[in-house]
């Protein structure tokens, strides 16, 4: 990137990081304003972010090509800002496209589609091209993906002029909320919540066998809280925990393995979780306090069940000991980084008082920048770049999730465009033929694919559209089916064959990213069990008394536990398959809820550790014969 480039991008950094905290101080503006506004600034820091050729042939080509997609993208973005009440009044598909009109909305969408290519590869592109293909020629399909054909202006003014399209829900979300809550964690990063979180980790697992390894699990946990992305969390966290891991023992595969399946987490754990939570919000139509709320417990099993797998990965591989507790009592250790600390109670607190994700995200943003000039006192200097770097890294942290929220838009419009969505709950019902398990198992299958090659945000609008209202009618509570749904896209991240997540974390580790991708996969097979036991068990989402939710939670805890046994094959020595037989069978029985099933699973797994313990006695009989049976 040449300076005249790198100080158009800051320029631009600044302006769009300012224009946000702006708005949400004054109010957002209409949404024919905002929402072009918003993709505006994000499309051109994409542009011209990417990576310039080295060739001078190639170099010219690339930066011509930056210059018509951006002015493109202004002439379209401001074309809507600027004729805002216009828009509004027009009667939609009666008035007619101008020619401006075609030709804005054309560009706009090539723009997008090259925006996606770039951030989050071919997938998301093809997906979209293959959506429009269908909203044009669907009516050569036979039923039921049959539809009577809708003409090339239909479908460039349902994405371009209405909030049908592009400027639907997922685009709002991320003008609206997203933006600012990554602005947010940018500036507690930027005033060192990753040496705080380090630290917070490092004392938490200290003295536990494979410390290393659980550090980055809580690591993970903790930055999870900010960032709502496992890329963001790999790179971020990362970078320490790997080569931690890699001195204590870990193989380089294997410390890539447990940095993804912890990062991935990140995108379900409270306050800030992923975007996709901010657009259930809409879908659902609920506060956002409900959705942290209902995400509590849920992610306390996720990261649960890495923990156990990380544990007993560490005992089989005979790792001992390692850390101290040097950095003295915890308490001590949050008290010295009260700057970092309120701010994130600030925006519990006005989530959970009702307050709009906006204000909520607004003051929690003025808590820790009042916090760190009080507390910290630093030098004036100091304190402008912290400020810098956090106002110039979020808007580049947030285009991927932009883009994949714009096409998402696209690809609601068509689908609500030409009926797919009924039609669509209605052959997965027909496939799930009365089984809620078939339904769930098809609906994870379909969200783990079309998660591999793109963000959880893109898949879990497609699917949300798709396969939500088929659950919902199946009997499952509509948060229930959109949590399902999320948790699904989200595992993408590190399933194989695109495993983002997982190359991400072998390139920090230097392994191979195939051979990182499936012990990934292996380290979160147990988490794949959670979205089954709240659908079944709605108390692990907080629905009924507070004795429903603790036993839920506690029955949870000792299946996912099991699990994690049967998957490793240890607990105190390697185990018989039939030892690991008894504990998957007593997992699987606590998935759904009832007495008599838990009672039964309890007792299948009590039988497996008393199995288990005998089988330590025998061992140590036969490696002391002279011990005597009395």
């Amino acid at each position: 990137m040449t300076v005249g480039i790198s100080y158009f991008v800051t320029a631009l950094c600044l302006a769009m990081s300012s224009y946000h905290i702006v708005v949400a101080y004054v109010g957002t503006p209409i949404a024919e304003i905002h929402y072009p506004l918003h993709l505006l600034f994000v499309l051109l820091i994409v542009f011209w972010t990417s990576n310039i050729p080295e060739s001078f042939g190639k170099k010219l080509l690339f930066l011509s090509w930056n210059v018509i997609l951006s002015i493109t993208v202004i002439s379209s973005c401001l074309y809507l800002s600027l004729n805002s009440n216009y828009i509004q009044q027009r009667i939609m598909f009666i008035s007619a496209l101008t020619s401006t009109e075609i030709i804005l909305s054309i560009g706009l969408i090539i723009a997008v589609f090259e925006a996606a290519r770039r951030t989050v590869g071919m997938v998301l592109s093809i997906v979209v091209g293959a959506f429009l293909l269908y909203a044009v020629f669907g009516f050569y399909l036979p039923y039921p993906f049959w539809h009577r054909g809708y003409g090339f202006q239909y479908i460039l003014e349902t994405t371009y002029l209405t909030q049908d399209g592009l400027w639907g829900a997922p685009i709002a979300v991320t003008a609206n909320y997203v933006f600012l809550f990554i602005l947010f964690g940018s500036f507690l990063v930027a005033f060192g919540a990753v040496g705080f979180f380090k630290l917070i980790a490092t004392r938490l697992t200290a003295g536990m066998t494979g410390g290393a390894a659980k550090s980055s699990v809580c690591s993970s946990a903790l930055m999870g809280t900010l960032t709502g992305s496992s890329a963001a969390n790999v790179v971020v966290t990362g970078s320490f925990t790997i080569p931690t891991m890699k001195a204590a023992g870990y193989r380089p595969h294997f410390a890539g393995a447990v940095e993804a399946v912890s990062s991935s987490g990140g995108q379900f754990m409270p306050p800030i979780m992923g975007s996709a939570a901010f657009i259930m919000m809409e879908f659902i139509g609920v506060p956002y306090a409900t959705i942290m709320g209902a995400a509590i417990i849920p992610a306390i099993l996720y990261f649960a069940a890495v923990f156990c797998m990380v544990d007993l990965e560490a005992r089989r591989l005979g790792l001992h000991h390692d850390g101290s507790n040097e950095d003295g009592p915890i308490f001590k250790l949050l008290a010295s980084y009260t700057y970092l600390v309120l701010p994130i109670f600030v925006l519990i607190w006005l989530l959970v008082e009702g307050a709009t994700p906006t204000r909520s995200a607004f003051w929690a943003i003025v808590a820790v920048i009042f916090a760190y000039a009080a507390f910290v006192r630093p030098a004036p200097k100091t304190f402008v770049e912290a400020c810098f770097q956090a106002m110039t890294q979020a808007p580049k942290l947030v285009g991927p999730v932009v883009v994949a929220c714009a096409c998402g838009g696209i690809i609601i419009g068509l689908i609500t465009m030409t009926g797919l969505g009924l039609r669509m709950s209605s052959i997965v019902l027909t496939l799930a033929q009365d089984s809620l398990l078939l339904l769930l198992g098809l609906t994870m299958i379909a969200g783990v694919v079309l998660g591999m090659g793109m963000p959880t945000s893109g898949a879990y609008i497609i699917l949300a559209v798709l396969l939500a209202p088929g659950m919902i009618e199946f009997g499952v509570t509509p948060l229930a089916a959109h949590m399902f749904i999320m948790y699904c896209a989200g595992v993408s991240a590190i399933t194989p064959p695109v495993a983002l997540a997982s190359f991400a974390a072998a390139g920090l580790a230097g392994a191979n990213p195939w051979k990182t991708s499936i012990t990934a996969f292996r380290l979160g097979l147990a988490s794949f069990i959670i979205p089954y036991m709240f659908v079944y068990g709605p108390p692990l989402l907080g629905y009924g008394s507070i004795l429903e939710i603790g036993w839920s939670s506690l029955t949870a805890l000792v299946g996912i536990g099991s699990l994690s046994i049967a998957l490793i094959g240890w607990l105190f020595h390697p185990l018989s398959a039939i030892n690991r037989l008894l504990f998957f069978a007593g997992s699987l029985c606590l998935i759904q809820p009832g007495l008599a099933i838990d009672a039964a699973g309890l007792a299948i797994i009590l039988c497996a550790y008393l199995l288990s313990r005998t089988a330590i006695g025998s061992v140590s009989k036969a490696q002391n014969p002279e011990v005597k049976i009395k």
